[in-house]
């Protein structure tokens, strides 16, 4: 079969990111097939950067199966006691290759719409294969199951869909399983966007190029409308918990159990971080790198920030300053100490186009989380653009503020002239002038 990345591949970034997260050379299954549509959108979103693609690929996807991991241990406590688990709409294996790594291949089962996919894992991971249905109604599944995953497809469907997939996954869940699913906030809406009183935005439009869109848009939901959908599928009562921005700090995480009653207080749930890369420049004659920017978590902590270089620890900052424009951005006090600034010494000799660059966030849990990486080059690159929007935003902020006083100043002109005309108008001003004529008249002024 075709491969987009082939696991003997070099990939600088890939190989930087693997360390960090702790998996050994030869210890994931690195092979991403030809047909996975995920990776060519990443690759159009870093604009043709293949490597910073692949990096965004691979932290995408430990990043979700670490959120998922963390769910599934509040449920059942130790991976090992899952009994199956169903990883639906799974694509081609993004996140199934790294929960593959905690739960035994053959207690894990993977559906897509894709055949190729379901293929491309069953050969690669070991996993169970399903190959779905575009309706829910022609979805046939014999397997019941103690935990179901369901990553980035109800953040696609239309309201009926919406529903009546709900109804048909929280029928394959075994007594005491759990459905796990993520959606779209109305936070996350592009800007000017409303949402409806129903509670749902669906967008014919998509990333995908082979899914017609009014199967396969683009949604975005309401806690409530979640709520409503979760009744109507399978009858008031059922257990509803949701995780803002529980998957790569952008999708809503939802825990959706049939059982009444059940208390999600225990669930101590780390998102991962957000982190802001704001500045980037060289300093002593290039013998240091500074940069810039603030770090937060809406689930969790940050402790620390820290800039990697090749491997090693260029510099960290454990104390985040006062940012009071994040606090207000992200609508809490919480993430008022949110600031970082780093001040980098370079090894002599180090590459600007060849050496790895990481940005790390240290969790609540002290787990360091990569969520930047690149060369010097493209570091500085991301810096200056940064300095450019900024520069552009200061420029915009002077031209509406000119372009205020310049109406306000005519407002003010136009009112002066209305006083005035009002007042040449008025009984007494005419009184005024008719004197002013006498007084002139006879002499008694040389006003004009």
């Amino acid at each position: 079969m075709p491969l987009a990345f082939h696991p003997d591949e070099t990939s600088p970034l890939v190989a930087a990111l693997l360390s960090d997260l702790g998996i050994a050379p030869g210890a994931l299954d690195l092979a991403i097939d030809a047909r996975d549509e995920m990776l060519g959108f990443l690759v159009d979103s870093f604009a043709g950067d293949r490597d910073r693609a692949l990096f965004g690929y691979f932290r995408s996807g430990a990043s979700i199966a670490d959120s998922l991991g963390q769910v599934l241990r509040w449920r059942f406590g130790p991976l090992g006691r899952v009994g199956k688990l169903l990883d639906f709409a799974s694509g081609y294996g993004r996140v199934t290759r790294f929960l593959v790594r905690d739960l035994p291949p053959e207690r894990v089962w993977v559906a897509d719409v894709y055949a190729d996919g379901v293929r491309f894992q069953e050969e690669r991971l070991g996993v169970h294969g399903i190959v779905s249905a575009i309706r829910p109604e022609d979805f046939v599944c014999a397997e019941r199951f103690d935990a179901i995953l369901v990553t980035s497809l109800f953040t696609h469907l239309p309201e009926e869909r919406f529903v009546a997939w709900l109804r048909v996954l929280l029928g394959l869940l075994a007594p005491g399983g759990m459905l796990a699913f993520s959606a779209h906030s109305p936070e996350v809406l592009p800007p000017g966007v409303p949402m409806p009183e129903t509670g749902i935005h669906f967008q014919e439009t998509s990333e995908s190029g082979s899914l017609a869109k009014s199967d396969y848009g683009s949604t975005w939901v309401t806690e409530g409308f979640v709520r409503s959908s979760l009744d109507r599928a399978i009858g008031p009562g059922a257990s509803l918990h949701r995780i803002e921005r529980g998957l790569c700090d952008f999708q809503d995480l939802y825990l959706a159990l049939p059982e009444p009653g059940t208390d999600f207080t225990s669930l101590d749930f780390h998102g991962e971080p957000q982190l802001s890369f704001e500045r980037a420049k060289l300093a002593e004659g290039g013998r240091r790198l500074d940069l810039g920017g603030w770090a937060a978590a809406r689930s969790g902590a940050v402790r620390a920030v820290e800039a990697m270089l090749d491997g090693e620890r260029l510099a960290v900052a454990s104390e985040l300053e006062p940012r009071p424009d994040v606090a207000a951005f992200l609508g809490g006090e919480r993430h008022l100490r949110s600031g970082w600034n780093l001040a980098c010494p370079l090894p002599p000799g180090a590459s600007r186009t060849a050496a790895v660059l990481r940005l790390r966030v240290v969790d609540g849990r002290g787990r360091p989380q990569p969520l930047w990486a690149g060369s010097l080059e493209s570091a500085l690159l991301a810096g200056s653009r940064q300095d450019a929007e900024r520069l552009f935003h200061e420029l915009r902020q002077t031209q509406d503020l000119l372009t205020g006083e310049k109406a306000r100043a005519a407002v003010e002109a136009e009112a002066l002239r209305a006083r005035i005309q009002a007042m040449e108008a008025s009984r007494f001003w005419k009184l005024r002038n008719a004197w002013f004529a006498v007084k002139r008249g006879i002499g008694l002024t040389e006003e004009r």
